[in-house]
């Protein structure tokens, strides 16, 4: 059986006992491929398959990428993705989830997508990752060219970043040696391509200020006094005319007075208007020029604050280029990727899963492929997990061979014949080759690198899982088909959850939840976890009680039940058993009718009818009062709220909260 494993300078490739492999040798300065098979009399034979070439380039192209070299690095960048079969991409960021905030089993995909997009709003990318894999037709591999991208949101006129840091996340980068002075000092500006296009719409728009008319004494007379000042400056032959230092209103009055008197054919003809720093603050300065001068310097100023936006919007113009080079686009577990990215580079989050999905869609026009869903659906081959470590030492260095052996076995009628395509770094971006190249993981660069490494694999894992007996084997030298994964585009990994993934292109997967009911007027200092067990416990099943905490009020809880699918108890014995565990006024809402009415924006209304229903039910009727609640012996209802252990109520509101930018 043959694995050829990843064939790139410093990387120990798949291998297989009883079956021809090849190795990737390391030398120093060279790299040779050589192919073993083993005979019939159990001898290893060795044929060299490729000459010694070298692989340290002439010159080394800058991988990590700074404010300093950015704009020279901007060609190379463009070319990459221009060559490139496909890009892989990967962050770094602040924090990934806000305070209050918890993935639950049973969210549902536009509860997640809140979830992801208020981290994504609300803390800050540190690192970008980049990697273009090329396929070399002379050479018969992919030659990845891979950027690394220290990334920092520089303040300019309008636009100041704010953002929230989690110390676990800077902690976790500290402990991975991150350059935190490098990350602010040095980092490449940022902002998002909309609030670019509307700076440089202001610059347009300040040149046609809103006319301040004068209606106190004070400001008229200070408005003759500026006159005056210039007049008398005009008939002097001082070259400047620095102005008192005022207030931005008084300062607003002085730009629209000097513009009047430079467009006055009797006016103090002949000068232009700078702001300067001076001993009183902001001060502005007329400088004395002819009238082609002014205009000169008028455009020349439009020009710099042009520039200035344009630098300020850094690497948005890299994401740009990654949206027009019309590549796919890889990521692992890119949910969180996608959304920072988007909110960073892109513009303000929408509101809703659906309308998320058009603005990844225009941002990705040739889709975008998770290798950590590509991987979970070969569980045969990744039982132990899909992390991207996993998945990358599982495929590239060969840790899994055995597994990947048994599946070629089991899905294709000639497994002797399937191998990986090759790997080797681009000549110049070599620096994440050779034995200490795992000292980088958690550098965006390389887990990017990582990823398309990773994808290279997968892709030709689905062409086998998609072979049928006759058809031409691809070798190691040919280069795996996206149409191998192509039903899988844009569908990216859920975690802890029976949503089998998300969608971002077509319609999403709707899970069986009919094993799950929702309990709403709940006891509200219900603990959910004692009262789980009581209900297993009447029932005779596991009960699964998940708190929906944006629902929970001062006058009552609402907790999600979900019950073994086979073994789901009718709706009499769901009552008899919360009655049992003192819930006489729960109220049992099917999660259809429950789903329907989040979807729809309707769930409180839905909420409020079954108390007021309940309430009428209990017309007549004391409700049983707190403290036989706290002291009837049932422990899982206990109204005895322990510190730390039950959240602050929250009034009736939306399950979709809107997104909005820090």
């Amino acid at each position: 059986m043959h694995l050829a494993g990843i064939a790139c300078a410093g990387t120990r490739c798949l291998v297989t006992r009883n079956f021809r492999f090849t190795r990737c040798c390391f030398r120093k300065g060279t790299v040779a491929l050589e192919s073993f098979r083993h005979s019939s009399k159990g001898g290893v034979q060795t044929h060299r398959k490729s000459s010694s070439t070298p692989v340290i380039a002439s010159s080394k192209v800058e991988m990590e990428i700074t404010r300093t070299n950015f704009q020279q690095s901007l060609p190379v960048i463009k070319q990459a993705l221009h060559d490139c079969q496909f890009f892989a991409f990967d962050c770094e960021m602040t924090g990934l989830e806000v305070l209050e905030t918890k993935q639950e089993y049973l969210d549902e995909v536009e509860d997640r997508y809140h979830l992801t997009a208020s981290g994504g709003t609300q803390f800050a990318l540190t690192q970008v990752g980049l990697s273009a894999f090329v396929w070399s037709e002379t050479e018969h591999q992919y030659r990845p060219r891979t950027f690394n991208f220290y990334v920092f949101p520089k303040p300019v006129d309008g636009y100041d970043r704010r953002f929230l840091s989690q110390a676990g996340s800077l902690q976790f980068l500290a402990g991975q040696g991150f350059d935190f002075n490098k990350w602010i000092y040095q980092g490449v500006p940022f902002m998002p391509d909309e609030w670019r296009k509307k700076q440089i719409a202001t610059i347009d728009k300040a040149q046609d200020r809103r006319e301040i008319f004068l209606q106190r004494e004070d400001d008229k007379a200070f408005v003759q006094s500026l006159k005056e000042q210039v007049q008398a400056w005009g008939q002097t032959q001082d070259g400047t005319l620095l102005l008192d230092g005022v207030n931005s209103y008084r300062r607003a009055i002085q730009y629209q007075q000097l513009e009047k008197l430079q467009q006055s054919s009797n006016g103090a003809h002949g000068f232009y208007v700078q702001r300067v720093s001076g001993l009183q603050g902001a001060q502005l300065q007329l400088v004395r020029a002819t009238p082609q001068q002014a205009q000169q310097h008028k455009e020349e100023e439009r020009q710099a604050r042009l520039q200035a936006i344009h630098d300020a919007a850094g690497f948005a113009v890299v994401f740009e280029m990654m949206r027009d080079s019309n590549k796919p686009a890889v990521g692992h577990n890119l949910s969180f990727d996608l959304t920072f990215c988007l909110a960073s580079f892109a513009q303000a989050l929408p509101p809703t899963w659906s309308a998320y999905k058009q603005l990844v869609q225009r941002w990705f026009p040739a889709g975008v492929w998770d290798t950590k869903h590509l991987a979970r659906q070969l569980q045969g081959i990744f039982e132990g997990g899909t992390s991207l470590g996993d998945v990358y030492e599982g495929l590239a260095n060969g840790g899994l061979h055995q597994a990947v052996a048994e599946f070629l076995a089991d899905q294709t009628s000639d497994p002797s014949a399937w191998a990986f395509p090759a790997i080797q770094h681009a000549e110049g971006f070599e620096a994440y080759q050779g034995p200490e190249a795992s000292s980088h993981a958690h550098e965006a660069g390389y887990d990017a690198y990582m990823t398309g490494a990773a994808f290279a694999c997968l892709m030709r894992l689905y062409e086998a899982a998609g072979s049928s007996p006759g058809q031409a084997v691809p070798s190691a030298q040919q280069q795996p088909s996206l149409d191998a994964v192509q039903h899988l585009l844009g569908r990216i990994n859920v975690g802890r959850s029976d949503i089998p993934y998300a969608a971002l292109w077509g319609a999403d997967p709707t899970p069986d939840r009919s094993h799950v009911m929702v309990a709403a007027g709940l006891h509200p200092s219900t603990r959910f976890k004692p009262f789980a067990e009581q209900l297993s416990k009447h029932l005779g099943v596991r009960v699964r009680v998940t708190p929906v905490w944006t629902l929970i009020t001062p006058q009552a809880s609402v907790f999600l039940l979900e019950v073994p699918p086979d073994a789901v108890p009718d709706h009499a014995s769901m009552e008899a058993a919360l009655v049992a565990v003192r819930q006489p006024n729960a109220q049992l809402i099917p999660w259809a009718e429950y789903a329907a009415a989040k979807r729809s924006g309707t769930i409180v209304s839905l909420l409020e009818s079954l108390q007021q229903s309940n309430s009428i039910n209990q017309a007549g009727q004391l409700k049983r009062p707190l403290e036989a609640v706290a002291n009837s012996g049932v422990n899982d209802v206990s109204a005895q709220a322990t510190a730390g252990k039950q959240r602050p109520a929250k009034k009736l509101k939306s399950m979709l909260p809107s997104c909005r930018m820090m």
